[in-house]
C-alpha cells in the first residue's frame, strides 16, 4: 500500500489534526508494510559491510528488472554475461594466494592451464601460438597427427615419419644434421656432408642416375677429363658391319674399349681391347685381343658420321653373339 500520513494539524493542539487513535492506526499500517519488506521477512541480514542470508543453505540472489543490469564497481552483470563498464579496461579474475581459478573442469593457476579431472583438455578450433615448450626436462609430446600449414622451426625434431599430405615435396632449406640413421627412398639435395672430421659412410649400393661429381672418393677414381661407362649389344643373322657403340666427336677425342665376346652357339669366347681416335672427320682404330679359338672373332672398323665417331664390327659368325663392353672416353 502507499505510505499513510498522519495529519498533525496546522498548529500545535489546534484540534485540526488526527485524533490519537487514528494517528496510531496509521503508524501501525506503516510499520506493517515496512516489516513485510524488511530483512526479517526476506531472510536477509546486514552486518557492517556484509549482506547475507539468514535461512539455512539459502541462495543470495541479485535480480535486475526487465532489461536492467546488476552494477558493481567496474563491472555489470547482464543475464549470464559479466561485462566491464570502463572503456578499454581489462576484466580480471584473480584467485587469492595459491588458490586456483576453476571454470567447469578447467583449472587455471598463474600461467598454467590444466584439467581439474582425469580427462584431457580439448581445443576444437584453430590454435595460434608463437612458442610451444615444456616447463621441465621432458619433451613436448604430440600423440596424434600434426598438420602444419606454415613454417615449423625447431632445434630438435624427434618423429617416426615426416611426410607431405599433398603431391609437393617437403622442403628443408637449411642445413640438415642427422646424428643417427637417415633412411629415405629419395634424397634431393645439393650437398651431403659430415659435421665432424669423419667421412659420410654409404654402406649399401649407391645408384646415381645422373652425374656424380666429387673431389675424391676413396676406393673410386675421380675422372676430371674423361668418363667411364659400360654397355652391351647383341647381333645375329648377318656378317656385315654392325655397330658396337658411338660417341660425340665434339666432346671426346679418343676412346678405349674392352669388349667381352660371347658366342654360345659355337662355344666361342673372346676379350678384345680397341683403341679409337679421330681428327673430326676421319677415325683411326686399332685392336688386340685373345679368344678361345686362338684367332680374332671380330674385325673392327671406325668412321665419323653425323657428328658421331662410330665403332663397327664384322663378326666371323652370323649366329647370335653378345658384346659387353667397358669404355673410357677422353675429352677433346
Amino acid at each position: 500500500m502507499a505510505q499513510t500520513t498522519i495529519n498533525v494539524g496546522s498548529n500545535a493542539n489546534d484540534g485540526t489534526g488526527d485524533d490519537l487513535r487514528s494517528a496510531f492506526i496509521s503508524v501501525n499500517a506503516n510499520f506493517t508494510e515496512l516489516y513485510a519488506a524488511s530483512t526479517v521477512s526476506h531472510q536477509l541480514s546486514f552486518s557492517g559491510n556484509e549482506i547475507s542470508t539468514n535461512a539455512s543453505n539459502a541462495n543470495l540472489k541479485l535480480i535486475a528488472n526487465g532489461t536492467g543490469v546488476i552494477e558493481l564497481e567496474g563491472i555489470q552483470i547482464r543475464d549470464n554475461k559479466i561485462e566491464g563498464t570502463r572503456s578499454n579496461e581489462d576484466l580480471e579474475i584473480q584467485a587469492s594466494g595459491t588458490g586456483n581459478i576453476i571454470i567447469g573442469a578447467i583449472r587455471i593457476n598463474g600461467t598454467t592451464l590444466s584439467a581439474d579431472d582425469s580427462s584431457s583438455i580439448k581445443i576444437n578450433e584453430t590454435l595460434h601460438v608463437n612458442t610451444i615448450t615444456s616447463d621441465d626436462s621432458t619433451a613436448v609430446t604430440v600423440s596424434d597427427n600434426l598438420t602444419v600449414s606454415g613454417t615449423i622451426k625447431t632445434n630438435i625434431l624427434e618423429v617416426n615419419s615426416i611426410f607431405s599430405d599433398d603431391s609437393t615435396a617437403i622442403q628443408i632449406n637449411d642445413s640438415l644434421n642427422v646424428s643417427g640413421t637417415l633412411s629415405a627412398d629419395t634424397i634431393d639435395t645439393n650437398v651431403i656432408s659430415s659435421t665432424d672430421s669423419s667421412a659420410v659412410t654409404i654402406s649399401d649400393n649407391l645408384q646415381v642416375n645422373g652425374t656424380l661429381t666429387a673431389t675424391s672418393i676413396t676406393g673410386l677414381s675421380v675422372l676430371n677429363n674423361s668418363v667411364q661407362t659400360d654397355g652391351t649389344v647383341t647381333h645375329s643373322g648377318s656378317s656385315a658391319a654392325q655397330p658396337l657403340d658411338s660417341f660425340a666427336v665434339a666432346t671426346y677425342r679418343s676412346a678405349k674399349y674392352q669388349v667381352s665376346i660371347t658366342d654360345t652357339s659355337n662355344s666361342r669366347y673372346g676379350l678384345d681391347e680397341v683403341y679409337v681416335t679421330h681428327n673430326g672427320s676421319t677415325a683411326y682404330i686399332s685392336s688386340t685381343g685373345v679368344s678361345s679359338t686362338g684367332s680374332a672373332l671380330v674385325t673392327y672398323s671406325a668412321d665419323v658420321s653425323g657428328g658421331q665417331c662410330r665403332i663397327l664390327m664384322i663378326p666371323i659368325s652370323s649366329d647370335s653373339v653378345t658384346y659387353k663392353f667397358v669404355k673410357t672416353l677422353i675429352n677433346v
